[in-house]
């Protein structure tokens, strides 16, 4: 039924679906999407300011120098420190170098004299005398008046400034030291935003970290990184450290003999994302709203779908069982597709109770097949040859029997009668062509043809037979007159077809066939049996057993037919019936073969038996006469019927 399709299969269901997976796919990609965009924007952004970092961290470098040469300028160019450097008074000297240091902030202040020996040093106070540790600093002093470096010392880093003390040429040398820690890197921080890792390593000393703004956790995960870092002059690109991403550039700030001071610069990009976390949120935000929403648009839009054509499912289930009402909704009356699919379908249910109804008609007048075939296919007169077995079923002295019934109980006689015939024929697939007063016409083959149809009629006779006997004996109970039916039953070409005219006409067949067939219901009175069928159909119809009547010639034939009555399916005789069967065909035999004596014995042996005592009456009634007048030499062994 179209009604009970499961509801986890609904069209519904699929309409929501759809549109809830494409817009969550169209929303997943599109998130996808931006945050791919974001995150390469983030990465970019990095990196710039990674360039923009090392850029920053030179130039304050540069400043630095610059300021620390301005403000020992005043220094040297001190008449009173100059008069102490030229008697090389040693605690003046440390004095005004440790008050001059503490003024500029500088880490430390030392003077050098000419040879290359240092005078004071307010990182050292009491180690004067010692070669300076740089000489290549007072050689680029000499040359360009200052120089500026960043050294190595004690594993801390120091930018380096060396001027000369002039009066008017050089007498000394002052050497300043900005220390570049923690602190530092801090300050260098908090002007980038970036982390600042100084790495030094000198002569076969192992790299280390020497001033960091990373937590100890990243230190750890980068003392395995420290050598590649310190062996290339600039490295740049992504690592993966202490569960997080970062966009890092290293850069060598300085190199001199065997020592190496690298700058690494790095920025997470969990930080680097967080300006955008908002947007994402907001568009997470957008993205449920428009869920919601379509979720909410496509249910209206799938009921709004969904429920009329559940109403036209519903209908075409009821239009099934035969409820022919169709679909009258708000929703299937609109003006749209759903609504012009509406309308056929209650203009299909009208034509289908149309057609319905005439069936029934039809039904009652015609058999189920025929009706059937004027409905379904194009009615024109005329017919088709083809092979039919007939079957003509009458009920015997039905107006003698009528005489001692009142009106209304010969008809519902007749009626009980013809309704045990029809429901037999009907279970055996045949056909009834036409009611005759009280007999009944029958097809086997048309209009629908099936290879065993002379075997059904047979068979189909043998049970209205039996049903018949059985309402015998219920009518005999309600005091009713019991009937007995005659049947005859022939195979032959007739011509099949719709006959009379364009306004009215019956299905119905004709050829000698179908006369032969009357004629053989009417012999059944003759022989008295009930069922008596041509030649033609007995050696169609295999698997049963029959008792061959005679060979007559009916009137208005030349031909004369062999006719024979069933008895029974093969294999229900005992072997006392195959006995005397065989008997009685042996004593035709003997008959026709003009044999009147053995016939004759023959016979008068079967006249005793009750079923064959009618027919050895009238084969002992030709042997009396042709013992009386010889047949002709040109006999057929036929006998010649004047009657209907």
């Amino acid at each position: 039924m179209i009604s009970s399709i499961p509801r986890a299969k609904s069209l519904e269901g699929r309409i929501v679906g759809f549109f809830v997976v494409l817009l969550l796919t169209v929303q997943i990609a599109g998130l996808f999407s931006i945050r791919y965009a974001i995150e390469q924007n983030a990465r970019n952004n990095l990196r710039e300011e990674l360039n923009v970092g090392v850029r920053v961290f030179k130039r304050l470098l540069e400043q630095n120098s610059q300021q620390l040469v301005e403000a020992t300028a005043v220094l040297t160019y001190d008449y009173g420190f100059r008069e102490a450097v030229a008697v090389q008074d040693r605690d003046t000297i440390l004095s005004v170098l440790n008050n001059h240091s503490a003024r500029i902030k500088a880490s430390g202040m030392a003077l050098v004299n000419l040879q290359n020996v240092v005078l004071a040093d307010t990182m050292q106070p009491n180690a004067g005398g010692v070669q300076f540790a740089f000489p290549e600093l007072i050689s680029n002093a000499a040359e360009h008046r200052r120089s500026s470096a960043i050294r190595l010392i004690d594993g801390t880093i120091y930018q380096i400034v060396v001027v000369p003390v002039l009066a008017p040429l050089p007498i000394a040398w002052v050497a300043m030291s900005f220390v570049i820690d923690n602190v530092a890197a801090n300050d260098l921080k908090r002007i980038t935003g970036l982390d600042v890792t100084f790495i030094g390593s000198s002569g076969s000393a192992n790299e280390q970290i020497l001033a960091t703004t990373v937590s100890t956790a990243m230190q750890l995960a980068l003392k395995s990184e420290l050598k590649d870092i310190s062996r290339q002059p600039e490295t740049r690109g992504t690592k993966n450290r202490a569960g997080d991403e970062f966009e890092v550039l290293s850069t060598t700030i300085e190199r001199y003999d065997n020592t190496r001071v690298t700058a690494l610069l790095q920025r997470s990009l969990r930080e680097g994302l967080q300006p955008y976390d908002s947007l994402q949120v907001a568009l997470l935000f957008l993205a449920a709203i428009g869920l919601i929403v379509s979720l909410i648009g496509s249910l209206r839009i799938a009921r709004r779908i969904t429920r009329p054509v559940r109403e036209l499912a519903e209908a075409a289930g009821r239009v099934e069982s035969g409820d022919y009402r169709g679909v009258a909704s708000s929703e299937t009356q609109s003006e749209d597709e759903i609504g012009a699919l509406a309308k056929a379908f209650n203009s299909m249910s009208r034509g289908l109770s149309e057609r319905d109804r005439m069936r029934d008609v039809l039904g009652k007048v015609a058999s189920p097949e025929i009706a059937a075939q004027l409905l379904e296919q194009k009615i024109e007169l005329g017919g088709e040859e083809r092979a039919v077995t007939v079957l003509f079923a009458d009920i015997r002295n039905f107006t003698s029997l009528c005489e001692r019934l009142t009106p209304h109980q010969s008809l519902d006689l007749l009626n009980r009668y013809l309704a045990c015939i029809n429901g037999v024929i009907d279970r055996h697939d045949g056909i009834i062509d036409k009611y005759t007063g009280d007999g009944v016409m029958a097809l086997f083959g048309a209009p629908i043809t099936r290879i065993d149809d002379p075997r059904r009629a047979i068979l189909a006779a043998l049970e209205i037979i039996e049903k018949v006997d059985a309402l015998g004996r219920e009518l005999a109970k309600e005091g009713l007159p019991n009937p007995a039916v005659g049947i005859g039953i022939n195979t032959s070409q007739v011509v099949a077809g719709n006959i009379g005219t364009p306004s009215r006409f019956n299905y119905t067949v004709l050829g000698d066939g179908v006369n032969l067939a009357a004629r053989l219901e009417n012999l059944t009175k003759r022989y008295q049996v009930p069922l008596v069928v041509g030649q033609q159909t007995r050696e169609l119809a295999t698997g049963l057993i029959y008792r061959e009547l005679d060979k007559v010639r009916v009137r208005g034939k030349s031909v004369a037919v062999h006719i024979f009555q069933p008895l029974a399916r093969e294999g229900d005789f005992s072997g006392e019936q195959i006995a005397l069967l065989e008997q009685h065909h042996a004593a035709i035999h003997a008959f026709r073969n003009r044999n009147w004596i053995l016939a004759k014995r023959e016979f008068g042996k079967l006249r005793t038996v009750g079923e064959y005592e009618r027919i050895s009456e009238l084969y002992l009634g030709y042997i009396q006469q042709f013992e009386i007048q010889s047949p002709d030499d040109d006999w057929d062994g036929a006998f010649t019927l004047y009657d209907k």
